[in-house]
């Protein structure tokens, strides 16, 4: 019981953080979209796919193998946000200082400027995100919403007096790279007064250690950011950037939603972690519950986006028809919310296993078959290609994980689900 109080408190802050960043997100990108328009909406969302992508080399899986880590011993929390710090630190300046050398070289306008100012506010958010695995160990979630709630606060403020005094496109992305600085500062000033401060204490031989532990849990985490941004990315490279505004439109309002499932995951992690490796009946017990509120959120919120639709997109980015074809986009993403919320109630307990290796495959396969899809859908089909592929690329992968963690599917009530 006092696990389950536990992680309906942590859910019930961490869907509040949702909630509130999703209202705000949703208006002002719809306010961001117009006044910009679509091809330089699609070079901003460009610029975030290309800093997001290269920094997948950033900590290769630092963060998520040491959270674990500390969610089991939570007095290794110094040490441990010391080591992932100077390794992600240093590993993120090297990628994307490449990338703004590379954007410098080979582009100019615009683009090269979102891209650098991309890349400053990347940098900002992997050392914020970091820091925030000492939260989400020892579940003081509420310190996140914090830091998320001014920033964003911040962040709006500053870009639309920017917009409204004529700025373009540039001046909002200089924006987004303050906020995010904002931000980690933030989450510093909590980390040191509520918890503790960071240990730089680890020698670079255990460094690299630490770094080759992680290997499996990063090439998982590398696998799904790729699988987040090389729609947009290949997008902007077979297409244009009137197709990756169109596909953003729809992509960033689906994400509110498909971000839910990592509410759920993020909730339920620590106490998954530990109630595997103690009490596989608890644990049990644990992945039915997440499966039924997976089915509970994720069936209703895709059949209602799916039917507003073209009402959302009116609503959010205005009725001269600039985005109009976001709305099918965005009703294909929408079937993809139930899916993601599956997923990743079953990769709990193969993290909490230790099956990285395993997940890889998965996530290895399901990229280089979303690369093949949009091959053979974007040249026709544009965005509403990238999202068929998405949709099909996760149902595989949702298929696969089942599979694997058959095991467990004998704890999920389908007499409830059912019902639900």
């Amino acid at each position: 019981m006092k696990d389950g109080r536990r992680i309906a408190r942590n859910a019930a802050l961490l869907l509040l953080k949702q909630a509130i960043m999703a209202v705000l997100g949703v208006v002002f990108v719809g306010y961001l979209a117009r006044k910009v328009g679509v091809a330089a909406w699609g070079e901003f969302q460009a610029s975030l796919a290309i800093a997001g992508i290269v920094t997948i080399a950033a900590g290769v899986g630092v963060r998520g193998y040491l959270a674990r880590e500390v969610a089991v011993r939570p007095e290794l929390g110094p040490r441990h946000l010391g080591a992932a710090l100077a390794i992600r630190g240093v590993t993120g300046t090297l990628v994307l200082g490449a990338t703004v050398a590379v954007a410098l070289a080979t582009r100019s306008g615009v683009g090269a400027q979102l891209v650098v100012l991309a890349a400053a506010s990347q940098l900002a958010t992997l050392l914020y995100s970091t820091m925030w695995l000492s939260f989400e160990a020892h579940e003081r979630f509420e310190y996140i919403l914090y830091a998320e709630l001014g920033a964003r606060l911040f962040v709006i403020a500053l870009s639309a007096a920017l917009l409204a005094l004529g700025y373009g496109v540039v001046a909002a992305a200089a924006a987004f790279l303050l906020g995010n600085v904002l931000e980690l500062a933030i989450t510093a000033h909590y980390l040191r007064s509520r918890l503790y401060r960071p240990e730089f204490a680890t020698p670079p031989a255990e460094l690299w250690q630490i770094t080759k532990r992680s290997l499996p849990i990063g090439a998982l985490g590398a696998l799904a950011g790729a699988l987040l941004q090389v729609d947009r990315v290949m997008l902007r490279a077979l297409c244009d950037e009137q197709a990756v505004g169109i596909y953003s439109a729809a992509w960033v309002l689906s994400e509110n939603f498909r971000l839910l499932p990592d509410v759920l995951l993020g909730a339920a992690f620590a106490a998954g972690m530990r109630l595997y490796a103690q009490d596989g009946a608890a644990f049990g017990r644990l992945y039915s519950g997440c499966m039924l509120v997976a089915v509970l959120f994720g069936l209703p919120v895709a059949a209602g986006v799916f039917l507003l639709a073209p009402d959302i997109i009116r609503l959010v980015y205005g009725a001269s028809g600039d985005y109009a074809p976001s709305a099918d986009v965005l009703r294909v993403l929408a079937c993809g919310v139930p899916v993601t919320f599956a997923f990743q109630v079953v990769t709990l307990p193969l993290l909490a296993g230790k099956r990285e290796v395993a997940m890889v495959q998965v996530l290895a396969v399901t990229l280089v078959a979303k690369v093949a899809l949009n091959l053979l859908l974007l040249p026709r089909y544009r965005a509403l290609g990238a999202a068929c592929a998405t949709l099909a690329v996760g149902a595989g992968a949702l298929i696969a994980s089942w599979g694997m963690t058959a095991r467990w599917a004998q704890f999920v009530e389908l007499g409830r689900v059912v019902a639900v």
